[in-house]
């Protein structure tokens, strides 16, 4: 069985060459595409939010469809 991955906020900033703030606003408003808003799971542990693995390449599949996505390997 593979290992979970989980992802800070920062990381997830610098895999899309984003601001912090604009993570957490996908998290909180959702990421505004052509097909509407979508939102990034995450779960906020403490004062931090995480992002599993999984979910950060469900919303990948949903904003980007077609796009050449960047590696998600972030070790």
């Amino acid at each position: 069985m593979a290992k979970v991955q989980y992802y800070t906020i920062k990381q997830v900033a610098e895999t899309f060459g984003r601001d912090p703030h604009t993570i957490r606003d996908w998290i909180n408003h959702g990421c505004p595409t052509p097909a509407g808003r979508v939102k990034l799971m995450a779960a906020k542990l403490g004062k931090s939010w995480t992002v599993k693995d999984e979910w950060l390449a469900a919303f990948e599949m949903r904003v980007r469809p077609d796009a050449v996505r960047p590696d998600l390997d972030l070790d």
